[in-house]
């Protein structure tokens, strides 16, 4: 029997089951009758959470919305009804506003960022020392965690864990590792959602792989359990059963300053995180340049105060003020020229210098030139208009430019979060030096992408040379096309 939470007098049979497609929801509830929940309208979805009581146990369908109905069946009075959902509690009933004593959750790879991992080229002492050995704890053992404090009372841990096999002849044990959210007095499912998001999105970042989090646990205030079912396989899984080594793991930061960095980064610039995170999609190549410049506009803006306003432009603000033009034409006026102060080509340089001289150049080879460039792209693609040179109908100027302008943008943020490669030979240098290279972890999918950009870093002068060309024969034609001065006819 199934109900909308706070509504038990109101109960009706039916069944879920499980929708294959990624495209729609992943969980379905059919009903033999209808439920009084809120209305939804074209372009306006309202959610709700359905409880159910079945014999397998209760069940919570959360942000659960109407899909469909009601619609006839063989008996004319009752009526079916559909609805999805996006998530399912199985051992109790959930509902937003309540507090939980904790939720465990796994990641992909989420082992193989504990720290130092086998793969890190920057701690082969420590290694060959046993440093890594504490990841492994003995049965009855908690093992090393490591700890972060995330505000409002709440920590977040990680560490190993294991379970534990036994058949007639022998026993075996499974490690893995997992986060933990605490909070003594509660935390609520919204935030709990928050965190995981976010951390989602850091390991899509680090591994090079869309990623999606699985086997969550929650414990409520009273000490019961219930468990957050997975409906299929957690994207990110096949990026554990190649060679998994990650940007940089656990030895490479300082977790308890890091991971707070990071949950501010995702609330306070969701959108440079939401362009930077790798997702599972068929988004057109021009688009995605104008998210990832987008996303460095909003982490330049964020990092660094706007400049202060010109002598002149103060003046051409007063004389405005003074002409009687209305606010809202001034504030606009006050827009571009904040925008001109701090163009997109100077917030892309700035970007890019954060991740070291020496990486920046390895990886772009002449900064400004690269800035510029994949601005005008930028530029000419959001407000319409073409590139002298033809530049934005080269689809390798436009990959090129897309891939780094990503690049710049997913070590900005790990940079900004605290990842200043501590290990290495030269830290703040996160990719190379003097001729060489630095990275920790030069097998991982991210740094095998900035390879490729950083192979093709001596293209930009060419491309530099061809729109600086075609600029130069349209200023010659206008030149030679204009009429005299004196106005007559030749």
């Amino acid at each position: 029997m199934w109900w909308v939470a706070g509504t038990p007098e109101q109960r009706i049979p039916g069944y879920l089951d499980v929708q294959t497609s990624p495209d729609v929801s992943p969980w379905r509830l059919t009903l033999y009758g209808e439920l009084e929940g809120p209305p939804s309208a074209p372009g306006l979805v309202q959610y709700v959470a359905l409880h159910g009581e079945t014999p397998a146990g209760l069940f919570t369908l959360m942000r659960a919305s109407l899909r469909g109905g009601p619609s006839g069946m063989l008996d004319a009075s009752v009526k079916e009804t559909v609805w999805e959902g996006w998530q399912l509690v199985h051992g109790g009933h959930v509902v937003s506003q309540e507090g939980y004593r904790s939720a465990t959750f796994q990641l992909p790879g989420l082992w193989h960022w504990l720290g130092p991992t086998r793969l890190n080229s920057n701690m082969t002492s420590e290694l060959h020392a046993g440093a890594a050995d504490w990841t492994r704890p003995q049965p009855g053992e908690l093992g090393t965690q490591l700890t972060a404090d995330i505000g409002s009372g709440m920590k977040l841990v990680l560490g190993p864990t294991y379970t534990q096999r036994s058949g007639r002849e022998q026993k075996s044990l499974k490690y893995y590792a997992q986060y933990s959210l605490t909070a003594p007095a509660g935390v609520h499912v919204e935030v709990i959602e928050r965190v995981t998001l976010a951390l989602t999105n850091l390991h899509a970042i680090v591994t090079g792989t869309p990623m999606d989090h699985f086997d969550m646990d929650l414990v409520t205030m009273t000490g019961s359990m219930v468990h957050v079912m997975d409906a299929r396989r957690p994207i990110g899984r096949r990026w554990n059963s190649g060679l998994a080594d990650p940007f940089f793991d656990t030895a490479d930061i300082d977790f308890s300053a890091f991971i707070p960095r990071w949950l501010a980064l995702c609330e306070l610039v969701p959108v440079a995180i939401g362009a930077a995170a790798p997702r599972d999609d068929r988004q057109f190549l021009q688009s995605k340049l104008i998210d990832a410049c987008n996303g460095l506009e909003a982490l330049a803006s964020h990092m660094w105060a706007d400049a202060a306003p010109s002598t002149k432009d103060t003046e051409l603000l007063e004389q405005l003020k003074e002409f009687g033009l209305n606010r809202d034409f001034r504030d606009s006026v006050k827009l571009t020229l904040q925008m001109r102060r701090f163009p997109l080509n100077k917030k892309l340089e700035q970007l890019a210098e954060t991740i070291g001289a020496d990486s920046a150049t390895w990886l772009l080879g002449d900064v400004p030139v690269w800035a510029d460039l994949t601005a005008g792209l930028r530029n000419s693609l959001a407000h319409g208009f073409a590139m002298d040179g033809r530049l934005g109908d080269d689809t390798k100027f436009v990959l090129l430019a897309e891939e780094s302008a990503t690049a710049v943008l997913r070590l900005a943020l790990l940079r900004e979060a605290g990842y200043d490669n501590r290990r290495s030979s030269k830290p703040g240098e996160l990719l190379r030096s003097d001729g060489r290279s630095v990275a920790g972890h030069r097998n991982s999918q991210l740094f095998d992408a900035l390879e490729v950009v950083a192979h093709h870093s001596d293209h930009w002068q060419h491309w530099k040379a061809t729109r600086e060309s075609a600029r130069d024969a349209r200023v010659a034609d206008s030149t030679t096309s204009a009429p005299p001065l004196d106005g007559s006819l030749e």
